[in-house]
């Protein structure tokens, strides 16, 4: 009679698990998934984007050579069709571009160069000079006191009199530094 009541107390329903194996995780062997029905064979994995995958070391080599001299090849096309415009310009459009860069970094020199010196008579750090931002000195100069009043300036503490006792002694020997210290702790025993 024990046995039949052990059968049914304990015959597995659904939902229902004995507490010894709640713990236990069971994983599916099959693809697909009883849970949630899903079958996952047939789901496609997400593909290697350079299909390397069922490539072997020699193959991965050779893929990678080739997509080196791709890229060599790309950038070889790119500067020789720059070239190919350069030549249909003239010689007086080829001085203008010229001129036009060399202007455009002499102001960001210029600008550069204005920011740390505005950052120098401010008494502002100089790394902190970059970050200054303006096209007139005195739109820097504005921009750097308001940078000044929230960043604020290194100071060094105040040194603290109560710390360290320093010493009021120019004794510059073992024996004298030895009196002063017997000065200043006199002993409880008297002799």
């Amino acid at each position: 009679m024990s046995t039949t009541l052990l059968k049914t107390r304990y015959t597995p329903t659904p939902g229902f698990t004995h507490p010894r194996w709640s713990r236990i995780r069971f994983v599916a062997a099959d693809p697909a998934d009883p849970a949630t029905g899903d079958d996952k064979t047939s789901k496609n994995p997400a593909p290697d984007p350079d299909g390397d995958e069922k490539l072997g070391e020699g193959g991965k080599k050779a893929l990678t050579t080739e997509r080196d001299a791709r890229k060599a090849a790309e950038q070889k096309v790119k500067d020789l069709e720059k070239q190919l415009e350069d030549s249909k310009k003239t010689d007086e459009q080829r001085i203008k571009d010229d001129l036009g860069t060399a202007q455009s970094e002499l102001a960001a020199s210029q600008s550069q160069l204005l920011c740390y010196e505005v950052a120098a008579e401010i008494g502002l750090d100089i790394k902190l000079a970059s970050r200054l931002k303006g096209s007139t000195r005195e739109e820097i100069e504005a921009d750097a006191k308001a940078f000044k009043d929230l960043v604020g300036t290194k100071s060094t503490p105040k040194p603290d009199p109560h710390q360290g006792g320093g010493s009021k002694s120019t004794a510059k020997s073992v024996s004298a530094g030895r009196d002063l210290w017997a000065e200043q702790h006199p002993s409880k025993k008297t002799n």
